[in-house]
C-alpha cells in the first residue's frame, strides 16, 4: 500500500515540477493558467514536497 501511495506522490511531484518549469519559461498561459515568475514558486515547492515524500515512502518500504 505504501509503495503505491509513494509512487503516486512521486509521479505527481514530477508533474508539478514540470508544470512549474514550463510556466516559468513561458510568457503565455500554460494549461489555462497565467502565472508570474514569482507565482511559479508555489507549484514547484508543492511538487518538490510531493516528490521527496513519495521517494521517502518508497525507501522505507521493505520488500
Amino acid at each position: 500500500m505504501k509503495r503505491n501511495i509513494g509512487s503516486i506522490l512521486a509521479g505527481m511531484g514530477v508533474l508539478f515540477i514540470l508544470f512549474a518549469c514550463f510556466a516559468f519559461m513561458s510568457d503565455k498561459a500554460v494549461l489555462g493558467f497565467t502565472l508570474t515568475k514569482w507565482e511559479t514558486i508555489v507549484p514547484f515547492l508543492v511538487g518538490a514536497l510531493f516528490l521527496f515524500v513519495g521517494v521517502g515512502m518508497l525507501n522505507k518500504v521493505a520488500d
